[in-house]
């Protein structure tokens, strides 16, 4: 597996209004435990799909298969609310030896738009020095989107729309049937939602 070869795909960016982040408790996403952090002016959020090839001398059998995707965060050197920035950064530092769940709010020209990745993987910035970096800003964090090791029901912040359903081999769930993000910090008793 060494002798493979990765390609990577051209960085997609997103820029991100609302991210919450869900540390897991054993096998299940605790809930009660999500911080969800808000922006005035939205942080990037990066996306660089990868590819594993078989090495040239490898047997004609084996196929190319998709690596988990390199994601992170990026901000304007004039970043505003860098504060709120770092949050981030640090939430994902602190469970950087386990997974957590990413979620992603995106003002859309019709309400917003939705993603979940439900198993990222914090990395290390000196890995990827030169991760998606465009002009005028500087990533914050990087990680790993994982595949979904098993299938997870994921609530929605419409109860009556009932769950998503994330199944094995999944990196990323999108939507666009979704409400405004829940309000900065964690969440309100009452509220909180149960795997």
């Amino acid at each position: 597996m060494f002798n493979d070869d990765i390609s990577e795909s051209p960085p997609s960016y997103t820029p991100c209004s609302a991210v919450r982040i869900t540390p897991y408790d054993g096998d299940h996403p605790d809930h009660d435990q999500a911080v969800t952090y808000r922006f005035e002016k939205p942080i990037t959020f990066v996306h660089v799909y990868r590819t594993r090839h078989p090495y040239l001398g490898t047997t004609l059998g084996r196929d190319e298969r998709p690596m988990p995707a390199l994601v992170g965060f990026t901000i304007p050197n004039d970043f505003d609310e860098t504060d709120t920035a770092g949050a981030v950064a640090q939430g994902l530092w602190q469970r950087r030896g386990t997974f957590v769940a990413v979620d992603l709010w995106s003002r859309g020209v019709s309400g917003y738009l939705y993603a979940l990745l439900p198993f990222w993987k914090r990395g290390d910035l000196g890995d990827h020095p030169d991760f998606a970096e465009r002009p005028g800003h500087h990533t914050i964090t990087v990680g790993e989107s994982q595949t979904a090791p098993r299938p997870i029901r994921w609530p929605r912040s419409t109860p009556s729309l009932g769950a998503y359903d994330i199944e094995t081999g999944v990196q990323m769930l999108l939507s666009t049937d979704i409400d405004p993000p829940p309000p900065a910090g964690f969440p309100a008793t009452g509220q909180r939602t149960t795997s």
